[in-house]
C-alpha cells in the first residue's frame, strides 16, 4: 500500500517495477502531487502531471479519506493481505489515526511498514517541516550544487525525495527478505536529510585524506 506523496512516491514505482502489486491510495479531491510539472503539452492539469504519470506507472489506484472512519477499516482490510505499507506523513499522524506501525501490525502481524519523513522518527527535528530543498541542504548536498562564486542551487527535480525513496525501496526488500526468512515484520524508519547526507560520502574521504573542503565547481 503506497500512501505517500510526493517524498516517496519513488519507493512504490521502484517496488512497482520490481514486480510488486502496489495501490496507491490518493485522497479525496487528489494528492498534491498531481500539480508539480511538468504538464502533458504544457497545459497545468491534475489530471496531466508527467511527474505524476512517472512516480505511479505501474501501480493501481484507489481513493479513501482516512480520516474516515470509514476510510480507515477500508485500509485495514486491505492491510490484512498486504506485506508492505509506505506513508510520508508527518510524524504521529498515523499514530493519531490508529494506523501507526504498533497498531497495524495487530492486524497483520508480518506487515512491514515503511516511514519517510524529513529528519527520521526520532531525535530534536523529528516535529519540524521541510521541502526537498531544505532537506538538500540540511543533508550537505546543497552546498556542492552551482557555481563557487554564487550562493548554492537547487536541482530540478526533488532530489531529495528520490534519494530516500531509493533508500526507502531497498530498506523496504530487505525487510521482505528478512521476513520470508524470519516470519517477522517490521517498521522502517527513513530519515530524507539522513539519505541526502549518504549521497556526500565522497566529502568525508576528501577531508581525511587531504584536509580539503569541497567546494562547488567552476563551470567548465
Amino acid at each position: 500500500l503506497d500512501l505517500t506523496s510526493e517524498e516517496g512516491l519513488l519507493c512504490g514505482k521502484i517496488l512497482a517495477d520490481l514486480g510488486a502489486d502496489v495501490i496507491k491510495v490518493e485522497r479525496p479531491g487528489g494528492d498534491s502531487a498531481r500539480n508539480r510539472g511538468p504538464f502533458y503539452k504544457n497545459m497545468p492539469d491534475p489530471e496531466k502531471s508527467l511527474f505524476w504519470y512517472a512516480l505511479n506507472a505501474n501501480k493501481r489506484g484507489i481513493t479513501l479519506n482516512i480520516e474516515s472512519s470509514d476510510g480507515r477499516e477500508i485500509v485495514k482490510k486491505l492491510i490484512q493481505h498486504a506485506d508492505c505499507v509506505v506513508e510520508s506523513f508527518p510524524v504521529g499522524y498515523m499514530k493519531n489515526i490508529g494506523l501507526d506501525y504498533q497498531s497495524i501490525k495487530k492486524i497483520n502481524r508480518k506487515i512491514i511498514m515503511t516511514s519517510i519523513s524529513p529528519f527520521g522518527q526520532e531525535g530534536p527535528y523529528r516535529d519540524y517541516k521541510a521541502s526537498d530543498i531544505v532537506c538538500m541542504a540540511m543533508g550537505g548536498f546543497l552546498y556542492l550544487c552551482g557555481d563557487p562564486d554564487r550562493p548554492p542551487v537547487g536541482i530540478s527535480l526533488p532530489h531529495a525525495y528520490f534519494f530516500a525513496g531509493g533508500d526507502a525501496a531497498a530498506a523496504t526488500m530487505i525487510a521482505y527478505y528478512h521476513r520470508e526468512q524470519t516470519g517477522e515484520g517490521q517498521w522502517i524508519d527513513i530519515s530524507i536529510q539522513q539519505s541526502v547526507a549518504l549521497t556526500s560520502f565522497n566529502s568525508v574521504p576528501w577531508w581525511e585524506l587531504s584536509q580539503v573542503i569541497q567546494k562547488r565547481m567552476a563551470p567548465f
